[in-house]
């Protein structure tokens, strides 16, 4: 056998309710390799089919599997798969693994897609590897627990999630507040989710307008419309999200961000255009143009 080497590390979601042969075989191939194994495990706010089993319950399955001899990490998803690489980087750098680095993952899932500083190898089972009449064994435990989250997602039915996006605007309409996350280089209106304790979808915009902006006075909301927004947290699901877009003048105060939001940002309408928005705020600023025509 040859000698270890090196730090492996294997970057994939494991969303099943137990590791099996396959994957034991396939996570041995790199051990054998490497005198430090680390497991990423990617993970996504919001549950789907996809990604049914959230990061406690996974980690603990490495655990019941391994115990403590594989060491277990989260790997965020992000809309970007060039920064996602950087992060990923970023986070292995934190660790400060031993010898050379080599990552592993699936060729359509990750090595197609990371583009860091890191070797990438391919590791996926063969054909053969799948026994041709896999047997289920009896169900117990967290195994049960992990199948069980799978089967209630497949059966809900699909949810629409209620969120609200506010323009606020200064100067006679001539500028309009954006904001900026963590790990994107476009910009996007401020909002979010709309909370089972909100009494209206106005009180909702507001309340988001507070957390992400700070102390500010605006005047009264003007109800532009709704649009479905495709959300990259929700590409391949069957859930969607459907936004409730709001107008208003500042009167006092200025933008602090908090909260998700990590820059805030006036920006002259005339010169604004949507490829400084974020793909899905797009259609918000669609109908912003319209409503700005409309006001003119």
């Amino acid at each position: 056998m040859p000698k270890k080497s090196g730090t492996g590390i294997i970057i994939g979601r494991f969303q099943v309710f137990e590791l099996n042969d396959i994957h034991e075989k396939l996570i041995t191939s790199v051990v054998e390799q490497h005198e430090r194994v680390i497991i990423f495990l990617g993970s996504n706010p919001a549950p789907s089919l996809q990604n049914p089993i959230d990061l406690e319950l996974r980690v603990l399955m490495f655990h019941d599997h391994f115990g403590e001899d594989i060491q277990v990490e989260e790997m965020p998803d992000l809309p970007d798969d060039r920064i996602w690489s950087q992060e990923l980087d970023r986070r292995i750098l934190e660790l400060r693994p031993a010898g050379e680095v080599t990552l592993y993952g699936s060729e359509e899932e990750f090595v197609g897609r990371y583009s860091g500083r890191y070797p990438a190898v391919v590791l996926e089972a063969k054909e053969e590897d799948f026994p041709e009449n896999p047997q289920m064994e009896a169900l117990e435990n967290l195994r049960d627990f992990r199948a069980g989250i799978i089967y209630a997602n497949m059966q809900r039915f699909p949810t629409v999630y209620p969120t609200v996006d506010i323009a606020v605007f200064r100067h006679d309409r001539q500028e309009v507040l954006l904001a900026r996350k963590p790990n994107e280089t476009r910009y996007r209106l401020p909002g979010g989710f709309t909370d089972p304790a909100d009494d209206s979808y106005e009180e909702a915009a507001l309340r988001e307008l507070g957390e992400e902006c700070g102390d500010l006075a605006v005047e009264e909301l003007t109800y532009l419309g709704s649009h479905r927004i495709d959300d990259w947290r929700y590409r391949g699901s069957w859930d969607s999200i459907m936004t409730h877009l709001y107008a208003c003048e500042l009167v006092e105060g200025e933008p602090e961000p908090s909260d998700d939001i990590e820059e805030l940002r006036w920006f002259d309408v005339k010169k604004l255009n949507e490829e400084q928005f974020v793909l899905e705020h797009r259609p918000l600023w669609e109908m912003l143009q319209e409503y700005l025509e409309e006001e003119a």
